[in-house]
Parts: C-alpha cells; sequence; structure tokens
C-alpha cells in the first residue's frame, strides 16, 4: 500500500490503507515546471480534495487539513501549495477554512500567517466574496437592518433596484453611481457598492450640524469597517454592518420621496432638509429634541397650517390599523417624529412644535399625528386635552411638555394587536369623514332635534299646568334619549349611550372591541376611583384643580378628603361617588374612529342666565370688554367701574360650575378611560322658559 504521504505509482496513501489517485502529471508540472517537485505539497492538496469531495463539514475540512499541514507545510513550499490548489480549483474552499465561522480558536490562521503574513492577501483575494458564508454574512445582515432606522426588512437586491429606480428618476443630482443598478447585480461586492455610493450621495448633501454627530460618524466611516470586516473573514460583522447601513438608506430614500410628495414636489435638495426628522427620536438627548421641535416646526410650516386643519381627526388607537409593529414601536419607544411605511407618511407633533410654526396657535390636541397617502393628508390620529387648545394660543405648561412625556403616557398602545385584515388607508379617511360629519351634525340635526324636543315637551307641560324649569330639563333628557337612535342612524359603527354610566359604556365597549384589550385594560382601576381621586392623580392635576376651585395643595395632608367635601359643596357629588358612576346625557363612541363624543343638554335655565350676566356685562363694560371672561376683573378696574357686580360673580360661577362639571370633568375621566381615543365634548344648549312662553302654542 505505501507510506502515508508518499507517492506509490499513480496513487498517495492520504489516511492508513486508504490512497487517492494523484495529482496529474500536467497540473504537477504547471505547478513545479522544471523544479523538483514536492510529495508533501501533493499530499495536502490532496487531502484537501479528498474531505471537500466528501461534503465534510467545514469545521472537520479545517482539522483534517491543518494536521496534514503540520510538519509538511513550511515558508518554503506554501506558495506551491497555493498554486496547486488553484489548480485544482480548490483554493477557494481552503481559504474559506480560516473564515472565522469555521477557524473558531484561529489556529488555521495563525498557521498560515506564520509561515508568510502575504498569505493575508491570498485569503481575501479568495475568500473576501466568493467564499464568505453566504448563511452568517445574512444572518448578519438580518440582525444589522433590526438596529437600523428601517421599519420593515429590507432585501438588499430590491434596495440596489430602488437606488437605481430613484437615481434615475429623482436623485440624479444627489446620487452618483459607478455601477449601474439596473444590470441585475448579483454579487455582494457590486451591491455593496451601489449601498455605499448611494449613501455618500446623501450624507453628502445633509447640513452636519442637524444630524447627531454618532449618525455621522458611522455613516461616514463604515465603508473602512465593512472592508476591515471581510479582511478578517468575519461574515456575520460585515454583513450586520451592510444591514445596519441598508435599513438607514431605505429609510432615508423612501423618507425623502414621501416628503417631496408631501411638499407639493418640491425638489429633492429642498426636502433633504428634513432628512433628521426620519432617524432622530424625540426620546434622544435634550440638544437633539430641541433642534428636533424646530426642524417639526419648519415641516409643519411647508405642509401648510390649512392642511391641517382641514385634516379629520380620529384616535391614535387608529394607528393600529394602518401601521405595522414595528413602525408603532419607533413612535412609542424611539419618539420618531417622520415614519414612513410603502405610501404612508407620518408626521408626528406636539404644541411646541404647532406654536413654534404657527406664531404660538394651539394645535387643538396635545400629540397630533398626521397620516398622508402618497403626500395628501388623510386623517389626523390625536390624543385628548382636558381643555382644546384650539382656536386660542398655547398655554405656557402646554408649551413646556415635552415630546417625550406626553408619547410615555400613551406609548400602551403600542401593544394593541394589528388587524387581520390588510390596511385599506380608504376606508379609514371614510371613516374619519363621518366622525367630522357627526361633529357638524351635532349644531345640525342634532340641534335641531334638540330643539324641537324643548318646544313640543314645554307645550305638554304647558297644557298640564306643569311647566316649570326642572321638569321641562328631564323631559327633554327622556326625549333626546329615545330619540338618539335615529338620530346616529346616518353613522353605521356607531354606539350610542343615553343616560348610561360610564362603567356600563366601558363594559360595552371591551365587549364589542375585544381588540382593544391593551388600551382598555387601565379602566377598571379608573372605574373604581372616586372624583377626587381621578382629579388628583389625573396628568392634568393641577389644571384641573384651578378649574374646580380647588386651592389647598394636593400634596397635603388630607388633600383627598378636603377636595371631596369641596366637590359635594360645589358641584354636589357625594365623597363615595366613582368615576363608574359618572353619567353623560349621551355619549357616542365610534371605535373605528377611537372617538369618543360627550355631549350634555345643557338645562333651560343656564341659557337666560348665561344671556342676563352678559347684558349686565356688556351694559356696564360696552365695548371695552373682549368677551375674555377670564379677565373680567381686569377690564372692569380699566373701566373704573370698581369691582366685578355680585350678580355678575354669581352668575360666572353658577355657568363655570355647570360647564366643569358636566364637560371638563367628563372630559377628563372618559381620556383616561379611553386612551387610545379622541375625546371630545359638546354642550348643546336649548331655548328656556322665557322664551318659550312667547312662542304661540
Amino acid at each position: 500500500m505505501g507510506t502515508l504521504g508518499q507517492p506509490t505509482g499513480e496513487t498517495v496513501m492520504i489516511r492508513e490503507w486508504f490512497s487517492v489517485p494523484r495529482v496529474s502529471a500536467e497540473n504537477r508540472a504547471a505547478v513545479y515546471g522544471g523544479r523538483t517537485q514536492d510529495p508533501r505539497v501533493e499530499f495536502v492538496a490532496l487531502t484537501v480534495r479528498y474531505w471537500v469531495d466528501a461534503h465534510a463539514t467545514r469545521s472537520m475540512t479545517r482539522d483534517r487539513v491543518l494536521q496534514a499541514m503540520t510538519g509538511r507545510i513550511s515558508a518554503d513550499n506554501v506558495w506551491d501549495l497555493v498554486a496547486m490548489l488553484a489548480r485544482l480549483r480548490l483554493a477557494e474552499a481552503f481559504f474559506d477554512l480560516a473564515a472565522s465561522d469555521v477557524d473558531t480558536d484561529g489556529a488555521f490562521r495563525r498557521f498560515l500567517l506564520g509561515l508568510d503574513p502575504a498569505l493575508l492577501d491570498a485569503m481575501r483575494h479568495y475568500a473576501a466574496w466568493n467564499g464568505i458564508n453566504p448563511k452568517l454574512f445574512l444572518d448578519g445582515f438580518l440582525v444589522g437592518v433590526g438596529e437600523s432606522f428601517a421599519t420593515v426588512v429590507v432585501d438588499l437586491g430590491k434596495l440596489v433596484q430602488l437606488v437605481g429606480r430613484l437615481q434615475q428618476e429623482q436623485l440624479t443630482t444627489l446620487i452618483v453611481l459607478t455601477v449601474d443598478p439596473r444590470a441585475g447585480l448579483q454579487r455582494l461586492a457590486e451591491q455593496a457598492t451601489v449601498v455605499r455610493e448611494a449613501l455618500a450621495g446623501v450624507v453628502a448633501a445633509l447640513d452636519p450640524s442637524t444630524v447627531p454627530e454618532r449618525l455621522l460618524t458611522l455613516w461616514r466611516g463604515w465603508a473602512a469597517e465593512f472592508a476591515r470586516h471581510l479582511e478578517e473573514l468575519d461574515p456575520f460583522a460585515a454583513g450586520r454592518l451592510l444591514g445596519r447601513i441598508a435599513g438607514d438608506l431605505f429609510q432615508v430614500l423612501t423618507g425623502l420621496v414621501q416628503l417631496v410628495r408631501l411638499l407639493g414636489g418640491v425638489a429633492v435638495r429642498a426636502a433633504i432638509r428634513y432628512v433628521p426628522l426620519l432617524i432622530v427620536g424625540a426620546r434622544e438627548a435634550a440638544a437633539e429634541v430641541r433642534l428636533l421641535t424646530t426642524q417639526i416646526a419648519a415641516l409643519l410650516v411647508a405642509i401648510g397650517r390649512a392642511a391641517l386643519l382641514a385634516t379629520p381627526q380620529v384616535g391614535l388607537a387608529v394607528l393600529r390599523t394602518l401601521f405595522p409593529p414595528k413602525v408603532l414601536d419607533a413612535l412609542f419607544r424611539q419618539g420618531r417624529t417622520l415614519l414612513v411605511d410603502a405610501e404612508l407618511t407620518l408626521t408626528v407633533f406636539n404644541q411646541a412644535a404647532h406654536a413654534e410654526a404657527f406664531a404660538g396657535a394651539g394645535a387643538g390636541a396635545r400629540l397630533g399625528a398626521l397620516i398622508s397617502a402618497d403626500g395628501k393628508p388623510v386623517l389626523m390620529a390625536c390624543m385628548s386635552e382636558t381643555v382644546s387648545s384650539a382656536g386660542r394660543s398655547a398655554s405656557r405648561a402646554e408649551l413646556n411638555q415635552a415630546l417625550d412625556e406626553i408619547i410615555k403616557r400613551v406609548e400602551d398602545l403600542r401593544e394593541l394587536k394589528p388587524p387581520k385584515a390588510p390596511r385599506d388607508i380608504r376606508a379609514a379617511a371614510v371613516r374619519a369623514a363621518i366622525a367630522r360629519q357627526l361633529e357638524q351634525r351635532l349644531t345640525t340635526v342634532f340641534n335641531r332635534a334638540l330643539q324641537t324636543a324643548a318646544y313640543e315637551e314645554f307645550r305638554a307641560l304647558r297644557k298640564a299646568g306643569q311647566a316649570q324649569p326642572w321638569r321641562l330639563g328631564q323631559q327633554v333628557h327622556r326625549r333626546m334619549a329615545a330619540d338618539t337612535a335615529q338620530l346616529v342612524a346616518g353613522s353605521p359603527g356607531l354606539q350610542p349611550f343615553a343616560e348610561k354610566s360610564l362603567a356600563t359604556v366601558v363594559e360595552a365597549v371591551r365587549a364589542a372591541n375585544p381588540e382593544l384589550a391593551a388600551a382598555l385594560r387601565g379602566s377598571d382601576a379608573v372605574l373604581r376611583q372616586t372624583v377626587a381621586q381621578l382629579l388628583l392623580s389625573h396628568p392634568d392635576r393641577d389644571l384641573l384643580l384651578r378649574l374646580v376651585g380647588f386651592t389647598r395643595s394636593p400634596s397635603a395632608a388630607g388633600a383627598e378628603k378636603a377636595l371631596a367635601a369641596h366637590l359635594a359643596e360645589r358641584f354636589g357629588w357625594k365623597a363615595s361617588t366613582t368615576v363608574g358612576e359618572l353619567r353623560s346625557d349621551l355619549l357616542l363612541v365610534d371605535s373605528e374612529a377611537a372617538r369618543v363624543t360627550n355631549v350634555d343638554w345643557t338645562a333651560s335655565t343656564k341659557l337666560e342666565r348665561f344671556e342676563k350676566t352678559w347684558g349686565t356685562v356688556a351694559d356696564d363694560l360696552g365695548e371695552a370688554f373682549d368677551g375674555r371672561w377670564e379677565a373680567i376683573a381686569d377690564a372692569y378696574q380699566r373701566a373704573r367701574k370698581g369691582g366685578v357686580p355680585a350678580e355678575v360673580v354669581a352668575g360666572l360661577e353658577e355657568l363655570t360650575a355647570h360647564a366643569v362639571r358636566e364637560t371638563v370633568v367628563r372630559q377628563a375621566a372618559l381620556s383616561q378611560l379611553f386612551p387610545g381615543f379622541f375625546v371630545t365634548s359638546h354642550e348643546m344648549t336649548y331655548q328656556g322658559l322665557q322664551t318659550l312662553f312667547k312662542l304661540p302654542l
């Protein structure tokens, strides 16, 4: 059989009692020419071929080849081995054994480089791309995409195609490529080149002062680090870095496309100023957040206030039906303010950004998320306010509320389960339009029904000799409760609750909408709170306590008991009254649009008392009074009329108490019970007895 490693005729023994055919004479001559042939080199080359042809694992092959080389391969013959392996088309498989996932202890790599450091160039040549472990590279790529700013899983091949298309259509002046992606690049090296050149074009166009330094450092230096990972034959690290960069690039490019559409087709270089909004989160360092607010304000100005006001409002819970969990995670966990998902764009802003954009004007909601489809605003997902800022200047407290703090209040919404049906932005827009129409119907159809009910019930009471204010109020409430179903018939999916306790409403909504369980899971605890406990634990505690006229420190000992006594005296609530026991004249719940509308039919005497109070003030102050009731004392002082008359104080106190009781406190409770819903309150008045008595029967 011969000796291990020594040729015998036309065979060589490579294992005990096992021989294989020799390397062909032609290949041996090509390697050595006229030099003396080295059987040790041939033995190692045949060992490589044997284990490769046997489809042994790479780790086993490495062990056997390393064992075969030890004592046989030296600096004098190692390049002959490389040449022979190249002739046998085994060089890539051989150098692939030095990859980090195979040569885990580095012994194979150390052996070769110990013979000649120049062998590193051979490793790069044979294994840097062609011999790279595709599975580990892909695994690393997917991890990198997950660490990027992308909100979707990015496919490298499709990203390259996207770059090629955008470079030809919209980003001609922004991206300069040395390869043509339209040619269907298959090699990783070519695809990585496209990514590198595309990102370089974007980075060059950015204002570096608007991008976090850590991110600029990564984007500018990733190519060198990527090359190092390849040189070290670390496919996982190389794939992970390329995945991170590819994800960032995908988010930036798709975001630029939607920004251009949202801003009415402006040039790409005009839209690129908003790129930081695609990558910086509001839950970052304070300096970055301040810059973010300014950039959001600039974007809102570019979109235009008219477009914002014209967009129908829905609750934040609607986002779960339109965006995948990763997009919502980017919003609620990172505080990202500009997110793109296919044809939809989500632009998030708070009071501070809105006020900076529009001369201090309040946004009407502490958190707004404008949803645009192919650049057209279609929905505004909103977070409720205790007292809406729409139509007035935002207060200092509202302006000081950081976006991060606001998002914390609703971050549990990210746990809402997405619907099983595919998203339908058109259906969502229709639902929002129906919700807006309902708001309009409150001042038209509902108002006419209310006035009709008041007149007809008044006639019946007058004929019976029972035309008293409290009786009229009872009859109007009863009549409107009975007529509600007919009034909302034009709004499918709307749940009306007339004269029902809040506990009953929550139970019904939860039963009808199990997918909202995450949003409503804290409702039971709120329902069990007393009204005093609700006010003291509410995020808007200080504002609410001022509105109810409670002046003691909320953190002082006995504050809850004192507040309960104050509420009993001023509003007639028992100290034991819970939130769940509160009733609304009418609650309209639209689960699809995530909206709750609280309606109060104001007692007949309220309007008359308001008119009387207004008449007294108008007589006293004339044109000097500008209608701002909160500044009425100053107005009397400027008019040199002395203090505010007692009857005016009493009238305002009664009107304010009623408004606070029926709208503000209920709105505060509803916003806690339905955190993902947009809650509004409406106080609707009907003609008082004094007016009704003047009408013909």
